[in-house]
């Protein structure tokens, strides 16, 4: 469980790398609540809420999940 996820924009014309997190392989371990991502990009401000985890494996594609 030591490899990379890249978290990044989800807009094509942007995918600009916000952060890269490495699993630990406690599922419910991780929890995003009152974290806020910027986009310097493509302006779009994200505010995660309920992200564990398991939610970042699950919806990982190729080691890239986009918010």
């Amino acid at each position: 469980m030591n490899r990379k996820i890249e978290i990044r924009c989800r807009r094509a014309n942007c995918n600009k790398l916000f952060m890269n997190y490495f699993p630990t392989g406690e599922n419910n371990g991780l929890y995003l609540a009152g974290i806020e991502l910027k986009c310097e990009k493509c302006k779009r401000v994200l505010r995660l809420k309920n992200y564990t985890e398991e939610v970042l494996i699950e919806h990982t594609i190729d080691g890239v999940f986009r918010v």
